[in-house]
């Protein structure tokens, strides 16, 4: 008698919170979401906004955590996928490849479409992560897109093309990686209007994607400038104030913590101030509009 293979279980779909107006997004309300199986690992994640342009959340993997994949949960996406740590170190492998990321906080990873990626934990605490992702899988860039991808051959992770060649071919190494580890340091820094009070890195910037890192000094002030991407802004250190205007001219204050954020519709208006004696820093992602027929 011949055996049927039992086929997996659907992949849970990740909430999908969406705004039409100016919106606080409290870290301790964001949609709590659990992802994985057995064979792939399980992460947990705290999504902020998914909307039609842009993806935000920020995910945890315990001590000794890890995700993988499986036939229900192929980790291989259509979209830009920038993770920027927040705490602890985050290993990132592309088992494709084989090629290893060792990405420290305070620094961030972008990989682009068919990137296969595992991600891994072998420290002694926590590690979070801030994920952007454009286009979001509104678009049918995450999970509808993978499950119809083929699995793996093989998985690897070490990448043997450049032994005997070490660090000769470390450009050539840089130009194939499909893992680009991005520092702050390597930003490209700008005013973020008028002044060095507010300052903005940009980390990464594509045809889908831009996120940037902020430093706002203690004491600024501007004016209202309206946005032109869809954007999200989280706050990772100090205390930042935040006013928002809509469409309709209804203006709106609040002051956020580190892991609170803002949710900022094309057409409205955004300023940031600190009131306090200490600095406070951000990240500000943005998903650049895709035409409605868009399709991976």
């Amino acid at each position: 008698m011949s055996e049927t293979r039992e086929a997996a279980p659907a992949r849970r779909a990740t909430p999908r919170p969406t705004f039409d107006r100016p919106t606080v997004l409290r870290r301790r309300d964001t949609a709590h979401h659990v992802w994985g199986d057995a064979e792939s690992g399980h992460v947990t994640d705290r999504v902020y906004v998914s909307t039609g342009a842009l993806h935000v959340l920020e995910f945890e993997l315990p001590p000794g955590g890890e995700f993988r994949h499986s036939p229900s949960n192929k980790t291989v996406f259509a979209a830009d996928v920038f993770y920027r740590v927040l705490d602890g170190t985050l290993v990132l492998a592309d088992p494709q490849h084989g090629e290893v990321r060792v990405v420290e906080a305070g620094e961030g990873v972008l990989f682009r479409r068919d990137t296969w990626h595992h991600g891994f934990n072998p420290a002694a605490e926590t590690v979070r992560v801030l994920e952007f992702f454009a286009p979001p899988p509104s678009k049918g860039t995450a999970s509808t897109y993978s499950v119809n991808k083929p699995d793996l051959a093989s998985v690897r992770y070490q990448d043997t093309r450049w032994e005997r060649r070490w660090p000769m071919a470390a450009a050539e190494q840089e130009l194939s990686s499909k893992l680009h580890v991005v520092q702050e340091s390597a930003a490209l820094w700008r005013f973020a209007h008028t002044a060095p009070s507010h300052l903005q890195g940009t980390l990464v910037d594509t045809e889908h994607l831009v996120v940037r890192t902020g430093r706002v000094a203690a004491g600024h002030v501007e004016e209202l400038h309206e946005v032109e991407d869809e954007t999200v802004l989280v706050v990772t250190s100090g205390q930042l104030w935040v006013d928002t205007r809509d469409t309709c001219d209804d203006f709106s204050v609040a002051c956020l913590e580190p892991g609170d954020g803002v949710y900022v519709p094309v057409g409205c208006s955004l300023r940031v101030l600190v009131r306090s004696s200490a600095p406070a820093t951000y990240l500000w992602g943005a998903g650049r509009a895709t035409t409605d027929d868009w399709r991976p």
